[in-house]
């Protein structure tokens, strides 16, 4: 339960940040075209999709050196997951430099985004849990069913 209530946290944070990419990236790439509703369902779909690579991320605490290469994982599975559907739906020509760096550009500041979202939405509750524990802890200690170590 705990992961589809991140999952859906991600998805929204990932969503939003797609939509503000996407206007950057229509507004200098096709400033002038008119887009079908379609585009909607496809930023949604494409926002699913990397929304579900938190599922690399193990419940339990890592090292930094495994972190690290999950994190690159993630990151290589958000850009072949844009990149393809983006061909797909052609959002831009692959054999446009300028789009394909553009592209890679948003995605990487959106992952970045997310990323640092995520961590201190985590790093809160940590936070929040932590003080919790402590006020506990302490109001035990008050009623004398726990003995200080």
């Amino acid at each position: 339960m705990k992961k589809i209530k991140e999952l859906f946290s991600v998805f929204a944070c990932v969503t939003t940040l797609v939509v503000l990419a996407t206007a950057i990236y229509i507004s200098i790439f096709w400033p002038r075209h008119n887009f079908e509703a379609d585009i909607l369902w496809q930023i949604l779909f494409v926002s699913f999709l990397c929304s579900l690579g938190i599922y690399i991320y193990p419940e339990k605490e890592v090292s930094s050196r495994r972190m690290l290469l999950m994190v690159i994982l993630h990151y290589i599975e958000v850009n072949a997951v844009v990149l393809g559907c983006g061909i797909w739906f052609e959002w831009f020509y692959a054999d446009n430099l300028p789009m394909v760096l553009g592209m890679l550009l948003l995605i990487a500041v959106s992952f970045f985004l997310v990323s640092v979202i995520s961590w201190k939405r985590t790093a809160h509750m940590a936070e929040l849990m932590n003080g919790q524990l402590k006020e506990y802890q302490k109001q035990m200690r008050e009623d004398g069913s726990l003995k200080s170590s």
